[in-house]
């Protein structure tokens, strides 16, 4: 199959057989951990049950040529695009249509306003459900009006759209709803549908925020809770510390297993989606949620287990890493096993660095392939001390 620059460019790996491609990350991993004299070896990658047309965010940058506006996946691809919108290939079937769709009517003279203040289309949610955000550089009641006629022909689609909401960002960053918080949930604001996004997992249903952080690769969340269980190995004499818990994926699902679950996150929409989601969740009851920022002072001032029970620590923080100091004020706590999970591999060396300076050593190394067509990996890593 071949594929334009623009495409190659955003995804440098999604004309590959997906064989071709996973043996391709085994190797380019191995050379990395020879490279950097890295302890332990990795598993073989572990392939996503859906290896193209996966993404359930996705994204466009938006750019206004004359009268027409063009979607493209980033600055980059202003020197390769030469359609107003083109496909990609990890992307449900359903975020292209409705891509195309907005492309052609925003691109009409009625929404010549809304063109002028886009930031980003924002595509989230699973492979049911699907929500539109406009991120835009203002908020004023003429570009809401001029929104919500739009919102109105999005809920006449054939590819169903259960929510729109507009995202004001009048710094015009690179920020698009997926790598960090908003600063302020008061410039968002709701065109029509659901106020929550939903998503299920091995039973497990959670509610989230539109601005809350998910993993973009809906099929291979189970795969990774399965393959954290696996490796954590639950115990009920012990206590579970899921840092950076986010609407509480790994909380609720593992809670079940553990004496205790202690979840803490950053005050926001996303722990307090994961306090709410008890409700949809009655085993997780052993499940407690904790609105603290992740710092060296704050974790050592956690509460530790009230018994000599143990304790585990799940550390998965965004992808540049925990706060410096976390790892070492995590020791101090003296937890019988870590699970740290790495959204890419940059900052391995370094937090594994730092985990055997503290007497912890690693165990087994799991990369999960998050991100087939790309070339990142979701890396787990399982530590105990001695």
């Amino acid at each position: 199959m071949t594929f334009s620059p623009v495409i190659l460019q955003s995804s440098p790996l999604a004309h590959l057989d997906y064989p071709t491609e996973l043996k391709i990350k085994d190797k380019a991993l191995a050379l990395f951990w020879q490279k950097h004299n890295l302890p332990g070896k990795p598993d073989p990658v572990i392939g996503s049950p859906r290896p193209r047309g996966y993404r359930t965010t996705s994204k466009r940058k938006t750019v206004l040529r004359g009268s027409t506006l063009y979607l493209l996946f980033n600055d980059r691809a202003l020197r390769f695009q030469k359609k107003p919108f083109v496909e990609s290939p990890l992307e449900p079937f359903e975020h292209s249509r409705i891509y195309a769709f907005l492309q052609e009517k925003i691109s009409e003279p009625a929404f010549k306003m809304v063109a002028a203040h886009l930031n980003y289309l924002i595509i989230r949610g699973s492979y049911t459900e699907r929500a539109v955000i406009f991120n835009v550089d203002t908020l004023n009641g003429p570009l809401v009006r001029k929104l919500k006629m739009l919102a109105g022909h999005l809920r006449k689609l054939k590819e169903p759209v259960s929510s729109a909401y507009i995202y004001a960002d009048p710094s015009c960053s690179e920020y698009y709803l997926e790598e960090r918080q908003p600063s302020d949930i008061l410039q968002f604001k709701k065109l029509f549908g659901k106020t929550d996004l939903a998503v299920s997992h091995h039973g497990c249903r959670y509610f989230y925020h539109p601005t809350s952080f998910s993993q973009v690769n809906e099929a291979m969340v189970p795969v990774m809770l399965d393959m954290a269980k696996a490796l954590l190995q639950p115990n009920q004499s012990e206590t579970l510390l899921d840092l950076y818990c986010g609407y509480g994926l790994f909380s609720h699902f593992l809670a079940p297993g553990y004496k205790q679950v202690l979840g803490v996150d950053a005050e926001g929409p996303s722990i307090r989606a994961a306090i709410s989601n008890k409700k949809s969740n009655p085993a997780s009851r052993k499940a407690r949620f904790l609105a603290r920022r992740i710092t060296s002072a704050s974790v050592e001032k956690i509460p530790l287990p009230d018994d000599l029970g143990g304790e585990t620590i799940l550390l998965d923080p965004p992808r540049q890493g925990p706060q410096e100091g976390v790892i070492a004020g995590l020791c101090r706590r003296q937890p019988r096993k870590v699970l740290h999970i790495h959204c890419g591999v940059d900052r391995i060396p370094d937090s594994l660095k730092q985990w055997k300076q503290q007497g912890y050593r690693v165990r087994r190394i799991v990369p999960l392939d998050m991100f087939p067509g790309a070339a990142g990996l979701e890396v787990l890593i399982l530590l105990e001390k001695g």
